[in-house]
């Protein structure tokens, strides 16, 4: 019975030692490195004793901590009761849970165990409620309890109870199963993304951080001064050690992506698409079709040039699943001719406009103007105090020409019937397609220089798990903001008259 208070499985005190082992990884690296250079008599023992009871410390909280933590399902809600020294209770109504997501991570896996994530609308950052150890059946359990029959509910509009027993689904004798539209990456498409996600520049800088605290271990200086002739006279050999570095850091990029996202499958069931991926840490994420509030097409400036994309989906929970700007991830990489085919496969109701309105000709120069001049101020005192080379600086106004003039041949907006399609870049190009129904709020706004030459920046905003999420176009044609307003508005107005 689900009513019953459950606790879960132990092997929970485990994950919650290196859980706070990880959190306390940083202090204890710097405690064995400076604590073992005087560990000599009774300051070695000292230092093996604090060892001893930080350890014994971290293994007790944990056992406290699972032996206290219980949880139940009572009066259509998800409670928990936990508390190592003051006792609090959580108690989360059904009607508010989004996803259920799983995940396995190494401990979970030796014993067989998932990770269970309950997301809420406006949860934020973080899950609303975690089962770090419990077995896949009672997994499934959770998530039929606490998911099955609501959806069922919403689906058929009757009130279903929670706990009644499940009815089997009635199949004509001669009925072949549906066969559930799949989408997996392979290992190729996961090497090009890899390659292509920029997350070289993480990897260097976790790389640099990591390095710059062991200053006073690693003697820099002596190296740099024994070599300090070399570095002076061979730009090849400065130049070599740059090149291993960024090529390094760009193959821990590529092994780290094909880690994280291996497997990668996208699996349609009824009104839900099941995500799961992972190798060392297998996850899974259940997002309802009813939930799905966007869908954002985004080509970074590496995927671009070869026609390639992903697709996000902007969703009302799952921040579990979050991978770039607290989006999840549905397609790693597509070709761009694909995404239309996949998007009626899997979000029907989602549909990718080709006639796209661009921005009026007089728009350009308000796009170069944003990014030039900023440049071109920051250029000046660089080439006039590091002369000659700082007018190397001026390059930058190029870049920032060539940038604003790329931003306003993205730019763009479509409507066809109940939804709203914008296209603006930053960085990247992207294309986010919204249901009339899923804007939250449409804001038409006109500043003093846009009123002079007759532009509006046009934005609607969603709602996230972080309470929301706004896209918008700036100077956009006059007539054709008052166009998307008024198509946004005048279901609010018919609503009204009746």
């Amino acid at each position: 019975m689900m009513s019953e208070k459950k606790r879960m499985h132990p092997a929970a005190i485990v994950v919650a030692f290196f859980k706070q082992l990880r959190e306390l990884l940083f202090p204890i690296i710097i405690f064995v490195f400076f604590g073992s250079s005087s560990g000599e008599g009774f300051f070695g023992i000292i230092y093996i004793a604090v060892m001893v009871f930080w350890f014994a410390g971290l293994i007790a909280i944990g056992v406290i901590s699972w032996y206290r933590f219980y949880y139940w399902i009572e009066d259509g809600e998800l409670r928990m009761e936990y508390g190592v020294f003051v006792k609090k209770r959580r108690f989360i109504p059904q009607e508010r849970i989004q996803t259920l997501d799983t995940s396995e991570g190494i401990i979970q896996r030796i014993f067989g165990l998932v990770k269970v994530q309950i997301e809420t609308a406006g949860g934020g950052t973080e899950a609303e409620a975690s089962l770090t150890a419990v077995t896949k059946e009672e997994a499934s359990r959770l998530r039929e309890a606490l998911l099955y029959y609501k959806n069922k509910a919403e689906a058929l509009g009757e009130n279903l109870e929670v706990y009644g027993p499940k009815l089997p689904i009635q199949q004509e004798p001669n009925e072949e199963p549906v066969e559930k539209p799949t989408y997996k990456a392979s290992w190729k498409t996961l090497f090009i993304v890899g390659t292509t996600s920029g997350g070289i520049g993480v990897v260097l800088s976790a790389v640099i951080a990591f390095t710059s605290q062991f200053d006073q271990i690693v003697p820099y200086e002596d190296i740099i001064d024994r070599f300090g002739m070399v570095l002076q006279t061979s730009v090849y050999f400065i130049a070599s050690i740059v090149f291993v570095v960024l090529f390094m850091s760009w193959l821990i990029s590529i092994v780290m992506t094909m880690f994280k996202y291996g497997n990668f499958t996208v699996t349609k069931h009824h009104d839900e698409l099941q995500i799961s991926r992972g190798i060392i840490e297998k996850r899974q994420l259940t997002i309802s079709l009813k939930k799905i509030q966007a869908i954002r097409i985004s080509q970074n400036i590496l995927r671009q040039p070869f026609g390639y994309a992903t697709v996000y989906v902007e969703s009302a929970g799952s921040s579990g699943g979050k991978e770039s700007d607290f989006s999840t991830i549905l397609f790693p990489l597509l070709k761009v001719s694909e995404v239309e085919a996949h998007l009626k496969e899997f979000v029907p109701s989602y549909l990718l406009t080709q006639e796209v309105h661009g921005l009026p000709k007089r728009s350009v120069i308000r796009y170069l103007i944003r990014l030039m001049v900023p440049a071109a101020l920051l250029s000046i005192p660089i080439a006039y105090f590091f002369q000659p080379y700082g007018y190397l600086a001026f390059l930058s106004v190029a870049v920032a020409g060539l940038l604003g003039y790329s931003q306003y041949k993205a730019a763009g907006w479509a409507m066809e019937n109940e939804q709203l399609q914008l296209s603006y870049r930053h960085l990247s190009k992207n294309t986010v397609l919204v249901r009339k129904k899923r804007i939250q709020s449409f804001e038409l706004r006109e500043s003093f220089f846009q009123g002079k030459r007759k532009l509006f920046t046009i934005k609607a905003a969603i709602k996230t798990g972080l309470g929301g999420k706004n896209f918008q176009v700036v100077d956009v044609e006059q007539h054709d903001g008052e166009q998307i307003y008024e198509w946004y508005s005048y279901e609010k107005k018919q609503g009204d008259v009746m």
